[in-house]
């Protein structure tokens, strides 16, 4: 009796008012404007007026109680369409389309395989870019096996690769190098909450701690955190001949990112799929912040990737060179599956 008593005064305590409701939100929005790195671009003379509108309507709702807080905050975030700002419960997702629910109409459990599909071709499928040696050690191993099959042709497969870090697919970049090129680097929108942020992720690494300093002593809104990295190998592999990259609505973030650099690294590199990439690239390194008041939780990323707006994609997604002509599979998890094989016969007619 006396534990129920404790628990029903536990969530008269807790309870949140409007006002708090109010408040909380206001904070989310300062935390946003102030901090997420595309933000300046998102909110311009073409769109500022829009963006008023929508932020006083949601406070509108929120002091009449015709909203919840996590409907309202979500529509909030929603409106800059950038899939790295989000709140941790994805309610933004009701107010902006959502990746592909492939779910719905197969078994879509990407997974890990290197194979041979046939005689001339062989496929990795890389799920996840997610940073571990453990992880760098399956590349390359994938990378050998490739490399021992004597195929002429490869298909890397990204379907599901949600990403993670760049370092885990460097073998890739290796593989298909045909000439020099650079890594995109990224720029820091230069507040005090960033920096301080940064500086907790990456305590040990001297010359970022150096180039957040540089930060610190500089007013420019955006700052180079990290330089574009020059692409060099010393040698170039004949084989593959081609290589496909497959590419699905869940492919993500780093898996973009990859993307991107292995179309400016290699000349025989074609995407292949039937939908667009997810288009979440553009802006990244999101941090998690919690509101004081409804403990509510979400991600505001602090840099965005150089060379912007010219080389944004996240409007778009990636588009697929070659549109793959036949059904969804039914089946995706560490199979051959259906794209695969149409993949190796468009490979045998071209």
């Amino acid at each position: 009796m006396v534990k129920k008593i404790l628990f029903f005064l536990s969530l008269l305590y807790c309870q949140v008012s409007p006002t708090d409701y109010l408040a909380d939100f206001d904070e989310g929005v300062r935390i946003v404007e102030n901090n997420y790195a595309g933000f300046s671009m998102k909110v311009n003379d073409l769109t500022r007026v829009d963006y008023e509108a929508v932020k006083d309507s949601l406070r509108c709702v929120l002091v009449t109680g015709t909203s919840s807080f996590e409907d309202a905050f979500g529509c909030y975030l929603a409106w800059f369409k950038d899939y790295h700002l989000h709140d941790i419960g994805g309610l933004q997702h009701k107010y902006m389309p959502g990746p592909k629910d492939y779910a719905s109409f197969m078994e879509y459990r990407p997974s890990d395989v290197f194979c041979k599909v046939d005689n001339s071709t062989f496929l990795i499928r890389y799920s996840s870019c997610a940073w571990s040696k453990d992880r760098v050690r399956w590349t390359r191993k994938a990378v050998r096996a490739f490399r021992k099959s004597g195929c002429k042709y490869l298909i890397l497969d990204l379907r599901g690769n949600h990403g993670g870090a760049d370092q885990t697919s460097r073998a890739f970049v290796e593989l298909l190098f045909d000439h020099d090129a650079y890594y995109r680097g990224n720029e820091i929108r230069n507040t005090a909450t960033n920096i301080g942020l940064f500086r907790k992720a990456a305590p040990k690494d001297r010359r970022l701690q150096d180039r957040l300093d540089a930060c610190e002593r500089s007013e420019e809104e955006y700052l180079v955190l990290y330089q574009d990295v020059a692409i060099h190998y010393n040698r170039i592999f004949t084989l593959p001949a081609k290589a496909a990259i497959l590419i699905d609505n869940h492919t993500a973030s780093n898996a973009e990112s990859l993307v991107l650099d292995l179309r400016n690294v290699s000349d025989r590199v074609l995407v292949f799929g039937r939908d667009s990439s997810l288009g979440c690239v553009d802006y990244m390194n999101p941090f998690l912040f919690k509101l004081p008041r409804t403990q509510s939780r979400f991600r505001v990323p602090a840099t965005r990737r150089s060379g912007l707006p010219e080389s944004g994609i996240d409007s778009t997604g990636i588009i697929p060179d070659v549109v793959i002509d036949c059904d969804y599979p039914s089946v995706l998890y560490d199979n051959v599956d259906e794209w695969t094989r149409w993949v190796a016969s468009w490979f045998a007619k071209h």
